[in-house]
């Protein structure tokens, strides 16, 4: 993700700008909310895969563990918001991402950067998909740190 659109997400009113360019021409007023709550959730779920940890193991396990708590609540969401717009709320599949768990993380976050950059609204299923490929990757993040700190099982009387 380019230092500009990182930049964007952490200035409020330019983040409140890149939600609002998402609403449809001339929304109802449920279409109008829907935009808004779906699109500063994605906001707020790039804070969290962009965040500075100093390099920090800690840091960055708690920011992946916040990162894959948000996508589980949009995904949550996203039936009732769905039905709210009349759209299936199938997901759309999505590539698959490859690398390790960090690695997926970043690319991810650049496929649901580019989204929220491309203006105009946006099929929610498509979404979704996005949003659930992230909070996957953070998982594995995760979970790839879980299994390199943890000291491996030995046997009774050896070692």
């Amino acid at each position: 993700m380019d230092d500009g659109l990182r930049e964007s997400l952490f200035d409020p009113s330019a983040a409140h700008g890149l939600v609002l360019a998402h609403r449809p021409p001339a929304p109802t007023p449920v279409v109008g909310v829907v935009s808004d709550v779906v699109w500063g959730e994605v906001v707020r779920l790039l804070r969290w895969a962009t965040a500075g940890t100093g390099r920090s193991p800690e840091l960055a396990a708690g920011t992946w563990w916040r990162l894959a708590t948000g996508c589980a609540a949009f995904l949550r969401r996203y039936p009732g918001l769905s039905a709210e717009l009349a759209e299936p709320w199938d997901a759309e599949p999505v590539p698959e991402l490859s690398g390790s768990g960090a690695d997926r993380v970043a690319a991810a976050a650049d496929r649901l950067a580019a989204l929220l950059r491309a203006p105009g609204p946006l099929p929610l299923r498509r979404l979704a998909a996005e949003v659930d490929a992230l909070g996957g990757a953070a998982v594995a993040a995760l979970a790839e740190r879980a299994y390199h700190r943890s000291p491996l099982p030995t046997v009774a009387g050896r070692a």
